[in-house]
C-alpha cells in the first residue's frame, strides 16, 4: 500500500483538509515544505501528494520545479494542488505540468470534500478543476471577450475552422501580416502565450 503525504505550511490538524482525509481512513504523512520533504527521503513508496501551491514566486517557482521532476517518474504519484491561486496563467500552468487536480483552498466544503475523497481514493479518474477556479477562469475569459474587435473575432473564427493566416487574408480582404496582427492582439487579450494555448481555447 502505497502512502499519500500532504506538504502544506498550515498546521495540518487545523485544516479542513484533515478531517475530509480522516473521513476517508486515509492517514497521510504530513510535512510542513518540500524541504522538509525532501530531508525525509520518502524514496518509492508515496503514492498520492497533496501539494499546497501559494502565490508567491519562490513557492511556486519550487512547485513548478518539483512537479517537472515528478514527470520523470517511471510511475509517478498521484498529484493534487491545493491553492489559493486565481490567476488563469498560473492555473493554466500548473494544469500543464499533468497535476491530477487542482483544488481552491476557498471551495465551498462539499465540493471540496468530494473531490479530495475522490481524489485519494480512485485511480482512475481524469483531471479535474475546481469549480471555484473554473468560475474564476470564465470570469476572466468573459471580461477578456468583451475587449475584442469585430476582426479579431473573425480572425479567430475562421481559425476554429482551421484556415490558414494565407486563407484568413484572401477570404477578408486583409494581408498576411495584419491577420497575424490581429490574431496576436486577441490573444494577448485573452491571455494566451502561444498557438498550441490557442487551438485548445478554440477547441472547447
Amino acid at each position: 500500500m502505497k502512502d499519500t503525504v500532504i506538504i502544506h505550511s498550515g498546521h495540518y490538524e487545523m485544516l479542513a483538509i484533515s478531517h475530509i482525509l480522516k473521513e476517508a481512513k486515509v492517514k497521510p504523512r504530513s510535512y510542513s515544505s518540500l524541504t522538509e520533504f525532501f530531508r525525509s527521503g520518502p524514496g518509492m513508496s508515496v503514492g498520492f501528494i497533496i501539494l499546497e501551491v501559494k502565490e508567491e514566486s519562490s513557492n511556486f517557482d519550487a512547485a513548478i520545479k518539483f512537479l517537472r521532476r515528478l514527470s520523470f517518474y517511471y510511475t509517478p504519484p498521484q498529484i493534487i494542488v491545493m491553492t489559493k491561486i486565481e490567476k488563469a496563467e498560473k492555473l493554466s500552468l500548473l494544469a500543464e505540468l499533468q497535476v491530477d487536480m487542482i483544488i481552491s483552498e476557498q471551495e465551498d466544503f462539499s465540493i471540496l470534500r468530494k473531490m479530495l475523497i475522490t481524489g485519494v481514493t480512485d485511480l482512475n479518474y481524469h483531471m479535474a478543476v475546481s469549480p471555484f477556479l473554473k468560475q474564476k477562469d470564465n470570469d476572466f475569459t468573459r471580461a477578456a471577450k468583451k475587449h475584442l474587435t469585430e476582426m479579431e473575432w473573425q480572425v479567430l473564427s475562421a481559425i476554429q475552422q482551421m484556415k490558414s493566416n494565407a486563407t484568413i487574408a484572401c477570404k477578408l480582404g486583409r494581408s498576411v501580416k495584419t491577420v497575424s496582427t490581429h490574431k496576436r492582439n486577441a490573444m494577448k487579450k485573452l491571455g494566451l502565450k502561444n498557438s498550441i494555448e490557442l487551438y485548445k481555447y478554440l477547441m472547447q
